[in-house]
């Protein structure tokens, strides 16, 4: 019984983990991503949000990876 419970709740949790919006994440509302979006909106263009700023100074860590 305690098995068939086990495999119900990880099936159920497979399934949710499934479940949500496609596609790319939005930018933060306050980030600096969105407010250059928001700018070039009101200027009639586009700016593509769907992958995240790189910064511009690599962090001590990204050398040891």
């Amino acid at each position: 019984m305690a098995a068939a419970t086990r495999l119900a709740l990880v099936l159920a949790a497979l399934a949710l983990a499934g479940c949500g919006v496609k596609g790319p994440p939005e930018p933060p509302p306050g980030g600096v991503q969105a407010t250059m979006a928001a700018e070039a909106a009101k200027a009639g263009q586009k700016v593509d949000t769907s992958q995240p700023l790189k910064p511009d100074k690599k962090l001590w860590l990204d050398y040891l990876l």
